[in-house]
């Protein structure tokens, strides 16, 4: 599940080479939260099946990175982005969050850090 917050916190952000960058430093999450189909496209691009902008095809890309480093490279902003985004594809989109956990964390080994992440 770990995976899945920081998949979803690098929605707008590109690896750098000590932290990943912003490809939009004025993203608005408020504006993909209130925008349930583009969430659903994010979330559909990142479990194979939908297409991909640019920017969450490469946060696909960085994805086991993430999650084998807990995020080491990302900055708050996208720590809180991501944690944000998780919460809410958990919520109103249950199936598709249980469908990220199979296919980024089939063994379980994220969960306990990413529970840790949720109650920060």
């Amino acid at each position: 599940m770990k995976l899945v917050v920081l998949t979803m916190c690098l929605v707008a952000l590109v690896l750098a080479e000590e932290k990943y960058q912003e490809v939009e430093n004025n993203f608005d999450i408020s504006e993909l939260l209130e925008n349930d189909r583009l969430l659903v496209s994010y979330v559909k691009c990142l479990l194979n099946k939908g297409p991909c902008t640019p920017e969450v095809k490469k946060i696909k890309e960085k994805l086991p990175e993430v999650l084998e480093t807990h995020c080491a490279k990302c900055t708050d902003k996208q720590k809180q982005i991501g944690k944000v985004m998780a919460q809410q594809v958990k919520k109103t989109h249950p199936e598709l969050w249980q469908q990220l956990k199979a296919l980024y964390d089939p063994q379980g080994k994220y969960q306990q850090a990413f529970q840790d992440y949720f109650s920060a």
